[in-house]
C-alpha cells in the first residue's frame, strides 16, 4: 500500500474544497443541546443528517459522563468507556443499552477508564489514574492486568492488530507494542522529546502499521512495525484535510482513516491511497459535535464517535468518497 506524504502547502484542488473551513456544505440538521444523546447520522457526499439518537447525560443506564474511548466487538456490540462514571457500557449496534460494569476493581478507590479494545475473548481497558491496563471478560469480570511487567505512564489509548497479533498502547511517553499475550515486543514508538499532559491516540490498520494521532503536532503519523516512521497525514489548520489537536483515530475495513479532529470540532475521513489523502468530511459542528474523541468503525460501515465535552456518542454512516 502506498502511503501519502501530505505537503504543508495546499494544492489548488484542496484550496477549492477549502473555500470555507468546513467546505461548501448544505446542512439539513437540527440539534437539541438538551438532548445529550447518542445520535445516528446518514451521510451523502458532504452533508449529514441525524436519523436516530439515544441516551442522555447522567449516571443511569444508557447515560454518560465525559465518555472517552470506544470499541466494537466481533458481534457488533459497542463498548463505551464511560470515564466520569467509572464504568464500561455496552450497546447493540442500534444503540439499545445491554449492560454495564464497573472499572473500580482490584482495590482501586478511583478509576478512569479511557481506552478500550477487544483482544480474543477478552477486552482491555486503560486506566491512567492507576497506571494500569486491566483485562475483563465479556461479562465484565476482571481477570488480571495486561503487560504486568511493564510500567506505564498514564496509559490512555489502545489498539489491536488481529492480523499481526499486536497490541499497541499509548501513554505520555509514546507507544508500546505487545503481543496479544501481553509480552513486550521490540520497536516501541517513543516520541522523542515529548512529555505532554495527554497521551496520543493509536489505531492499527491490519497491515503491520500503527497510526498515532498526534494532538500536539496536529497530524496522524504512520509507523511500520518493522521499519519505523513511514509518513504523516494532515498538518495544522482549519481547512478540509487539515487538523487541529486531533484525538481519536480509526480504520475502516477498506483501509480509510477516520480522525476525530477535536480542535476543529469535526470528523474527517482520509484515503491514504489517494494523492490528496483527504477523502471527505464525515461530520461537523453543524451536526452537533463539540469535542469528538474516540472513534471506531462498525462492521456495517458506520463510525461510532464519542464526544467527550457533550457526554454523547454519535453513530455516523458514511457514503463513498467523491471521485
Amino acid at each position: 500500500m502506498c502511503m501519502l506524504q501530505v505537503s504543508d502547502e495546499l494544492t489548488p484542488l484542496t484550496k477549492h474544497l477549502a473555500s470555507h473551513p468546513y467546505g461548501t456544505l448544505d446542512r439539513r440538521v437540527t440539534f437539541d443541546k438538551k438532548d445529550s444523546a447518542i445520535a445516528v447520522f446518514d451521510t451523502k457526499q458532504h452533508t449529514s443528517r441525524i436519523s436516530q439518537h439515544f441516551g442522555q447525560f447522567g449516571r443511569n443506564d444508557g447515560e454518560f459522563y465525559r465518555p472517552a474511548g470506544v470499541t466494537v466487538s466481533n458481534l457488533g456490540e459497542i463498548y463505551v468507556a464511560d470515564t466520569g462514571n467509572k464504568r464500561i457500557q455496552v450497546f447493540d449496534n442500534n444503540g439499545v443499552f445491554l449492560r454495564s460494569f464497573t472499572t473500580r476493581i482490584n482495590g482501586y478507590t478511583q478509576s478512569c477508564p479511557t481506552g478500550i479494545a477487544v483482544v480474543g475473548n477478552m477486552f482491555l481497558v486503560t486506566d491512567p489514574v492507576n497506571n494500569a491496563v486491566n483485562m475483563f471478560d465479556f461479562r465484565g469480570k476482571f481477570t488480571g492486568q495486561f503487560g504486568e511487567d511493564s510500567i506505564f505512564e498514564r496509559p490512555a489509548s489502545i489498539a489491536v492488530d488481529r492480523t499481526y497479533g499486536v497490541v499497541a498502547i499509548s501513554d505520555q511517553l509514546g507507544v508500546r507494542v505487545f503481543s496479544a499475550k501481553g509480552e513486550r515486543r521490540g520497536g516501541d514508538i517513543m516520541i522523542a522529546g515529548h512529555v505532554g499532559p495527554m497521551a496520543n491516540e493509536v489505531a492499527c490498520n491490519g497491515r503491520g502499521e500503527i497510526l498515532v494521532s498526534c494532538w500536539y503536532d496536529h497530524c496522524v503519523k504512520v509507523y511500520d512495525l518493522n521499519s519505523g516512521f513511514k509518513t504523516r497525514i494532515g498538518g495544522r489548520g482549519e481547512w478540509l484535510g487539515r487538523l487541529e489537536r486531533p484525538r481519536g483515530v480509526g480504520v475502516d475495513k477498506q483501509g480509510k482513516i477516520v480522525v476525530s479532529d477535536a480542535g476543529n470540532r469535526r470528523v474527517q475521513l482520509f484515503d491514504p491511497r489517494d494523492r490528496l489523502g483527504f477523502c471527505r468530511l464525515v461530520a461537523a459542528p453543524a451536526d452537533g459535535l463539540r469535542e469528538p474523541y474516540g472513534v471506531q468503525a462498525l462492521p456495517d460501515g458506520r463510525f461510532v464517535v464519542v464526544d467527550n465535552a457533550l457526554s454523547k456518542v454519535f453513530s455516523v454512516s458514511k457514503s463513498r468518497c467523491e471521485p
